[in-house]
């Protein structure tokens, strides 16, 4: 049998070829950015220095609250970890909160420095506080890889049953390589970004869309580009411009995608004592009556 050569079948074969690849490899068109709705003004919450949920019950002072609760050090193959739990600590309640510091310091630094269980006592919520250990530079490996393996490690070592409620994972600057890879977690309800916005942001993004119930809370300083371009593709953002003197408003306490642009600095956020402890009142979590709520850190 002769076979005759058709060039216009061979061309057109070879076109749909090409279409077929660039159909494949095109890239997915790009997502219509929002405006950054930032208000004018917002309403400023007075409430008193001591913050009594029902009872007349006297609150504590810090040292005393952060002295009657429970503190664990564990040695582990990763580093140190911390664990701190309210004296009224409560698991059928609580919430899991672990803490990523940045770069320039390790744990126990983080720990001291930064005064994290002073912070911790200060938010008033019942809670268990987990502090790991993280990179301190950019050559350094990520110390916790797993979450899930992190919180199994706490598990085995302290002997106090573990919260029942929600995990959020807080992370300073350097945190985000820790956080990156926590983002498969399926325990993960909650991530704090403080000043974290490097790396590939789209994920927070990817992560946030893939749950209803995730929620992220993001505060931009040194990062404001990066955190003002992720937050321009995440419609639905509550924006506050600048970070507030008092205490967040039900309404932004209650956002799925809170974005704070913040004046405190990007080491103030984590050393001043007022950003953290705001925060951590914001994850819904039950409050602890002893606590006071407004006084700030000396």
């Amino acid at each position: 049998m002769r076979f005759v050569r058709r060039p216009w079948l061979l061309a057109v074969g070879v076109g749909a070829v090409l279409v077929g690849s660039a159909a494949a490899y095109a890239p997915s068109a790009a997502l219509r950015p929002v405006a950054l709705a930032l208000p004018a003004a917002r309403p400023k919450m007075v409430m008193p220095d001591s913050y009594i949920a029902q009872d007349d019950v006297p609150a504590l002072s810090i040292p005393k609250l952060v002295e009657a609760g429970q503190h664990w050090r564990l040695e582990t193959s990763r580093g140190a970890v911390h664990v701190w739990t309210p004296h009224t600590y409560n698991p059928k309640t609580a919430i899991t909160v672990v803490y990523v510091h940045g770069y320039f310091t390790d744990v126990d630094g983080a720990w001291r420095d930064h005064r994290l269980p002073e912070q911790f006592a200060l938010s008033g919520i019942n809670a268990m506080f987990i502090a790991c250990d993280a990179p301190s530079d950019k050559y350094k490996p990520v110390a916790w890889p797993s979450l899930h393996g992190l919180l199994a490690s706490v598990v085995a070592e302290i002997g106090v049953s573990m919260p029942q409620g929600r995990v959020v994972a807080m992370g300073h600057s350097g945190a985000f390589r820790t956080l990156e890879q926590w983002l498969p977690n399926q325990r993960l309800d909650t991530i704090v970004l403080l000043d974290a916005a490097y790396g590939d942001t789209w994920g927070y993004r990817n992560w946030l869309y893939a749950a209803s119930d995730h929620r992220l809370i993001d505060v931009g300083d040194d990062t404001l580009k990066e955190s003002d371009a992720l937050h321009r593709m995440m419609p639905g953002t509550l924006v506050i411009d600048g970070f507030p003197n008092d205490e967040l408003t039900d309404h932004e306490r209650t956002a799925r995608i809170l974005y704070i642009r913040s004046q405190l600095g990007h080491m103030p956020l984590v050393t001043g004592g007022h950003a953290i402890p705001t925060l951590l009142r914001a994850l819904r979590a039950p409050r602890i009556l002893t606590a006071p709520i407004r006084t700030p850190l000396d």
